[in-house]
């Protein structure tokens, strides 16, 4: 309760001082989410089965300054579905700065995740995971070009996310990731093919406990992949069908330096296929490689790796056919995203059912005054 009581404080102080600086503008918003995810993995080599339900609600204050410069503070505020024990199940702070003109976006401080356009393959972050780590705290560059204004074809971007601060009880922790893509324009408009790559560096080390056996734990993993969107012109002009086509495969190099303190480098080649149509979709994943991708989860299990956990399966196999309906509605104030997806990894078949709602009124609210002029 105290934190929380800190964290709405720290809104309170910066309403006030936007009120007295006339020179910038006020934004008010806020963000609201909720997440359904049932799991049946009976059989399956791990995860287990179970159900996560949840409500976060995000609001958010800030001052923006010549066009292109924010900062906001806001405060996340969880709540899961049948926890009477607490008030909150957990809260935490968003405090960041943004700049965003025209092809360049920076961030700087703890914001929201979905800033960040890479690494979207379940093998880096679960959706589990991204919903309730929902913020980045370190800072993001991006530079984008092609398509148009709004949607950019082509980028590159690095980000680093500091998720551990060493300390007595506490490992150190921190992930560099980079991404990038690259969609050459063509004047086909049936064919748009595409490649890029995603890497992340994760860096798991030491506490301050010296009755502690532990070292540094090093995790590299890069995707590099090849792929084309295909759109199919229907009788509605204005709701074709797209398939995307994707190959990658994956390197990656893991070391426990305390212990065997040798490179390790599973590999394997992934294939996404997705169709969709209006919202409606239809995928299917498919991992094969020479091992796990997480060659110490029985060692370090989710403190190292954040991604779905059946990656780790000893097969060297994975396959998830997803069908959902995903679409935004009200100028994307409102989100959603349903669906149901069958996994496989080389041991059983297991199914995970998800319903996930968003709301957000985007700094729709805004107070401000002329900039005053120098006596």
């Amino acid at each position: 309760m105290y934190r929380l009581l800190r964290n709405i404080a720290l809104v309170v102080v910066l309403l006030v001082c936007g009120y007295r600086l006339s020179a910038q503008e006020l934004i008010v918003g806020a963000e609201f989410s909720t997440l359904f995810d049932n799991r049946e993995y009976t059989g399956m080599e791990y995860d287990e089965s179970g159900t996560l339900f949840s409500a976060r609600l995000t609001p958010k204050i800030g001052i923006e300054w010549s066009k292109y410069n924010r900062l906001v503070v806001g405060v996340d505020m969880f709540q899961d579905f049948g926890n009477d024990a607490e008030f909150l199940s957990d809260s935490n702070l968003e405090l960041y700065y943004a700049f965003d003109k025209h092809n360049v976006k920076l961030r700087a401080g703890i914001f929201p995740r979905y800033d960040m356009r890479g690494l979207q393959s379940p093998l880096f972050f679960d959706r589990s995971y991204r919903y309730y780590n929902n913020c980045l705290s370190g800072v993001l560059a991006r530079y984008e070009w092609g398509g148009d204004n709004h949607n950019h074809d082509s980028y590159i971007e690095l980000a680093m996310d500091y998720t551990g601060m060493r300390s007595f009880d506490m490992r150190e922790a921190f992930m560099i990731m980079s991404s990038a893509r690259y969609a050459p324009t063509l004047s086909s408009e049936v064919v748009a093919p595409y490649c890029g790559y995603d890497f992340l560096m994760g860096h798991y080390a030491k506490d301050f406990n010296p009755a502690t056996d532990d070292g540094v734990v090093d995790n590299l993993l890069l995707l590099p992949h090849i792929g084309s969107t295909f759109i199919i012109a229907t009788s509605n002009t204005h709701r074709p069908v797209s398939i995307d086509l994707r190959l990658g495969y994956l390197l990656s190099l893991q070391r426990d330096r305390h212990r065997e303190n040798r490179w390790e480098s599973p590999m394997g080649g992934e294939i996404y296929f997705e169709a969709a149509w209006y919202g409606i979709s239809l995928s299917n994943r498919l991992y094969l490689g020479s091992g796990s991708p997480m060659h110490l989860y029985n060692r370090y299990g989710s403190e190292l790796y954040y991604g779905t956990q059946h990656y780790a399966a000893t097969k060297g196999i994975y396959n998830a056919t997803t069908a959902a309906y995903t679409r935004s509605f009200f100028d994307d104030s409102l989100s959603l995203s349903a669906g149901i997806t069958a996994e496989y990894d080389g041991t059983a078949w297991g199914t995970r059912q998800w319903l996930e709602v968003g709301v957000t009124l985007d700094y729709g609210f805004k107070i401000g005054g002329k900039r005053r002029e120098k006596n």
